[in-house]
């Protein structure tokens, strides 16, 4: 799976970078960002080892999307790319450190003035030095497998020095969790911050273009997104067999501005991990679960970047869970497909990473 979800993303990326084929090309740029710090200590789990500042660095590379096509996405001008990021963790006998890669889109709320503000959405994969072990490492509860999903959303400030280098002062919000393959998997949640510097090989010009109203009038839009993981089914070190989790989410989608939209729709699960566990402990708990969900998307273009609310109507397995958040990041990539990754949590605890497939009915 982290193989398919790497080549997903290089897709992705070349993609994007072969937009640049009309007159106005997509500048490439380069850049170095170093960062520093903190753990959030979500659970009584890993407090004792939370108290530590990671540190360490970006390597990115992406295009400024100048071209008409790509404001006409959104009405804005954006930057995609990717990065490889190491961070050291500041606890080398536990925690070690990881290298990870991801993808990012990431528009900007204004490109004009002192400074050039942008939100960033970004995932991929994570290799971690140190996981769990029972014997050797016990007390490592944020990660037990060595290949993990990373996800981020990032605050950015540009400021232009010349026509080609620029600082770029930035805040990110990070999470790394193995997406419920393996246990324990309480994840980590750990913001960074930092001033880097980049390069960009072309002098960028931000042609001035007027905005083209969204019909916010269009008919609500329906939406089906089947997404799926494997999980581990039972937690003992010594039998880690893995089981299918499945699930589909019916919505509908309404656009009310050129980058917003709102959701409304019913999700359904199905965990056979859960079942091969109730199994084990000869118990008749329904593996099903039904729940529905609210939420927000930022539209730009092709990319969709989803924050929903779930409260469970049905979920023998959730007897102490009431409500939980699901976060997507999509990209149509034919027609009314997509394809992208979805993450669900309860507050701070990631309870799994999904490879997603959405069609979208009725839409030219």
């Amino acid at each position: 799976m982290p193989r398919r979800i790497l080549f997903l993303l290089t897709i992705l990326l070349f993609f994007v970078s072969a937009q640049a084929q009309d007159k106005d090309a997509n500048p490439l740029y380069l850049a170095f960002k170093p960062q520093y710090g903190f753990i959030i200590p979500h659970s009584p789990a890993i407090k004792d080892i939370s108290d530590t500042n990671p540190y360490g660095f970006d390597l990115e590379a992406g295009w400024n999307l100048i071209q008409k096509k790509d404001w006409q996405r959104c009405n804005c001008y954006s930057r995609a790319g990717f990065l490889f990021n190491h961070t050291n963790y500041n606890n080398p006998e536990v925690l070690g450190a990881s290298n990870n890669l991801s993808a990012f889109v990431e528009p900007y709320l204004n490109h004009r003035g002192f400074i050039m503000t942008s939100v960033r959405m970004g995932a991929g994969l994570s290799y971690l030095t140190k996981v769990y072990d029972e014997q050797t490492n016990p007390g490592n509860k944020f990660f037990s497998s060595p290949i993990s999903f990373m996800v981020h959303v990032d605050f950015n400030a540009v400021k232009y020095l010349t026509d080609h280098w620029f600082l770029h002062a930035y805040f990110k919000y990070n999470h790394i969790s193995n997406g419920g393959s393996a246990k324990p998997n309480k994840g980590m949640n750990f913001p960074t911050y930092g001033l880097g510097a980049g390069y960009s090989f072309e002098k960028i010009h931000f042609a001035d273009r007027k905005k083209i109203r969204k019909d916010t009038a269009e008919p609500v839009r329906f939406i089906a997104r089947l997404f799926g993981t494997v999980k581990q089914a039972n937690e003992n070190d010594d039998f880690r067999e893995r089981k299918l989790s499945m699930g589909i989410l019916l919505k509908g989608q309404k656009q009310v501005s050129s980058i917003n939209a709102f959701n409304a729709g019913i999700e359904g699960v199905s965990d056979w991990a859960y079942k091969q566990k109730m199994e084990d402990q000869s118990l008749d708990t329904d593996h099903r679960q039904i729940s529905f969900l609210a939420g927000h998307s930022f539209v730009f273009g092709k990319f969709d970047f989803s924050q929903y609310w779930g409260t469970y109507l049905y979920a023998p397995a959730y007897t102490e869970k009431n409500f939980f958040q699901r976060y997507s990041l999509s990209y149509k990539f034919y027609n009314n497909f997509s394809f992208g990754v979805t993450l669900k949590a309860h507050a701070h605890v990631a309870e799994n990473f999904n490879l997603l497939l959405g069609y979208t009915f009725g839409e030219h």
